[in-house]
């Protein structure tokens, strides 16, 4: 029994850091870096066409909803998401 429990809960810790991710500024293309607040048409400039993309909505702090588009790209083998909103760089995450 202390196996079994001990087997799910590495399998929880494992299962958790594969999809844990981290909120950053900013991500650097091959020579310019991308920032939140940058706009859409930069991310495109400095990392091309990404590789998937969906729509979706998010809300503000007050509750109000906003659409949004994310993208994913990949970057030297990292997994990036990035969100905009109103045309505009709302967040970064690395997935690791």
């Amino acid at each position: 029994m202390k196996k079994l429990i001990l087997a799910v809960v590495l399998g929880i810790g494992i299962a958790t850091s594969l999809y844990a991710s981290t909120d950053i500024s900013s991500i650097r293309g091959s020579t310019e870096f991308v920032e939140i607040g940058n706009t859409q048409a930069r991310m495109v400039d400095v990392l091309g066409n990404p590789e998937s993309s969906f729509k979706h909505i998010i809300h503000d702090r007050k509750g109000w909803p906003h659409a949004a588009v994310s993208y994913i790209y990949s970057v030297n083998g990292q997994r990036y998401t990035i969100v905009v909103v109103d045309g505009k760089i709302y967040r970064i995450i690395w997935e690791r």
